[in-house]
């Protein structure tokens, strides 16, 4: 009997310590980037596309059809419309936090607001160039996150992000790590970010995923204001098509294996939809269009993801309506006779939810009379924009800007200009959604040395190139290839728009944006030796304002030119997108 008791209670120990088996928990991970402020979406040729109460009825399909659904954003949520920008991306924060995001990266044009109002850097003392990141930072009811942002006065992590945050998934315990591009001082208004250090994201992705797995969870994904570049995401083991310069992928390619296990990337406003060096990279188009979803099984018993069952969707158009056959609402991916018809995702009609469209209701209300305010100016035919060629809205706002402050040049960086003009009567808010910064004009003297290196350091290839009024320049996209970006010399020529030669010892005067006159786009190594009177910013009205005011001058209707003010050599077929 005492030997039958015994083996009772060794069979009972021999039970309670065997490691339990829970089966893989399937976790569905969505991911959206680069909204910019557009809630509201768009108005497109026959229907309306994008914005986040449509975008929350997919959620809530995928939340029916799973309930372990984490949704998360790689970074730059607010600036880009007159209806974010008026309330500096309150009205974002609001619908994020109805959709129920987990985290969010910390992207480069979170900090564009600077102090809470009006003004978009510090002023007057008193006044904290990261106020209005902060004030969302502590509206919102998820983290973001950043962990290489570090303050150079503590080297510690600023108080309003985290390096990374935990998520309880159908009892997985995911770990989700946020990453900045370091090269956001060149890419925001420099003084806001004056007291940060965007470091290393390799190591810093390294240590958080260390940290994150001493303290058990089950997997590690990182959001990151870093992306890629692949034009062609039908295959997702088919890294052919993508950049290999990109961050998203020198990132991927130096993390030792089995350091994250997802990867959802942003700032490029590009496409991703593969396997890079083992980890599923996704990244859906910019401005509340796309959204990516990744499947992931997690095995909470040996704290991985089974790899072999990982799964990338297509990456989603956010539509109302599609055209039979498709699922897009694009004109252009129309198949020929085919009819818009109300779009369904996984068994459910796709309609705005109507939590998140009343509580964006009033932000909307309150700008429409200045959005739909009629400005005076007309266009003939749509004008496009070029981020690597000459771009007809360029020359347009470039002339305008020259035309304003009676200088002898003009620079508009490609990056600041945000979309093409519509044809027809235009509104205040075509031209805003064109220039949607509070970049103010500056008038800054340089001498055509100074003018030379700052079209040498522009068409370097690591940005847009410059769009110029009053110059004309010839570039080589190809030459020095092999070379790093920074020792690049791919300038050919350069005159004034007569034709003459530009003197590198006469002083011009040259309208531009305070973001460049004050360094921004990779010019601070000539701005900063620019004596400081000869630099004028001028504060009663933004550039959008300047546009709208200064076109309406100019004969109606307007007509979209290009003149050669920018010549390309062995220009890619990407450079004139």
């Amino acid at each position: 009997m005492k030997r039958a008791f015994s083996l009772f209670i060794f069979l009972l120990a021999a039970c309670a310590s065997a490691p339990r088996s829970h089966p893989p928990v399937h976790v569905v991970i969505v991911g959206t980037t680069d909204v910019h402020g557009w809630f509201n979406g768009h108005v497109g040729k026959d229907t309306q596309y994008g914005g986040l109460a449509l975008f929350a009825s997919y959620v809530n399909a995928l939340r029916a059809e799973s309930g372990n659904v984490i949704v998360v954003d790689s970074g730059d949520l607010f600036q880009g419309t007159l209806e974010s920008n008026f309330f500096e991306g309150e009205p974002v924060i609001r619908a994020y936090n109805l959709i129920g995001y987990a985290a969010a990266a910390v992207g480069n044009h979170e900090f564009d607001y600077g102090p809470v109002g009006p003004d978009s850097v510090a002023r007057v003392p008193g006044q904290d160039p990261l106020g209005a990141l902060k004030k969302n930072a502590a509206m919102a009811k998820f983290p973001f996150l950043s962990a290489n942002i570090t303050e150079k006065a503590t080297g510690q992590t600023p108080s309003w992000t985290k390096p990374y945050t935990i998520v309880d998934a159908g009892g997985a315990r995911i770990g989700i790590i946020g990453l900045t591009t370091p090269d956001t001082p060149n890419v925001t208004v420099g003084a806001n970010v004056a007291t940060l250090n965007f470091g290393d994201p390799v190591a810093a992705t390294i240590s958080a995923a260390r940290e994150l797995r001493s303290q058990g969870v089950d997997a590690v994904v990182v959001i990151a204001h870093m992306g890629g570049k692949c034009s062609d995401v039908n295959d997702v083991h088919d890294v052919a098509s993508c950049d290999k310069e990109q961050e998203a992928m020198k990132l991927l390619q130096h993390l030792p294996a089995g350091t994250i296990d997802a990867y959802f990337a942003g700032h490029t406003h590009q496409e991703m939809r593969q396997f890079i060096n083992g980890i599923p990279a996704v990244q859906g188009l910019a401005y509340s269009v796309e959204f990516s979803t990744l499947d992931l099984w997690v095995d909470r018993d040996h704290h991985r993801v089974d790899g072999s069952r990982t799964n990338i969707r297509p990456l989603t158009m956010i539509c109302a309506n599609v055209y039979s056959g498709t699922d897009r609402c694009e004109s252009r991916d129309a198949p020929r006779g085919a009819t818009l018809v109300p779009r369904t995702f996984l068994g459910r009609t796709i309609t705005p939810d109507a939590t998140i469209a009343a509580a964006m209701a009033p932000y909307n209300e309150r700008v429409a009379a200045k959005r739909n305010e009629k400005i005076g100016v007309q266009t003939a035919v749509a004008f496009s924009r070029h981020y690597n060629a000459e771009s007809p809205v360029g020359n347009l706002l470039t002339d305008a800007m020259r035309r304003a402050f009676n200088t002898d040049i003009a620079f508009m960086n490609s990056g600041g200009i945000r979309a093409g003009l519509r044809a027809g009567d235009l509104i205040y808010a075509d031209i805003f959604e064109v220039s949607p910064f509070d970049n103010f004009p500056a008038v800054v003297t340089l001498t055509g040395a100074q003018i030379l290196d700052i079209l040498r350091i522009t068409t370097n290839g690591e940005r847009g190139i410059m769009q110029v009024s009053g110059i004309r320049y010839t570039f080589d996209a190809a030459k020095d290839a092999d070379k790093p970006p920074a020792v690049r010399n791919r300038l050919v020529a350069v005159t004034i728009e007569d034709g003459s030669p530009l003197d590198p010892t006469k002083l011009y005067r040259v309208t531009m944006p305070d973001f460049l006159a004050s360094g921004g786009d990779g010019l601070l190594p000539v701005m900063q030796n620019v004596p400081p009177d000869r630099i004028v910013v001028t504060l009663d009205r933004p550039l959008h304002d300047v546009f709208a005011d200064v076109l309406k001058t100019f004969p109606q209707p307007l007509v979209p030119k290009v003149d050669g003010r920018v010549t390309v050599l062995n220009a890619r077929p990407a450079d004139s997108q």
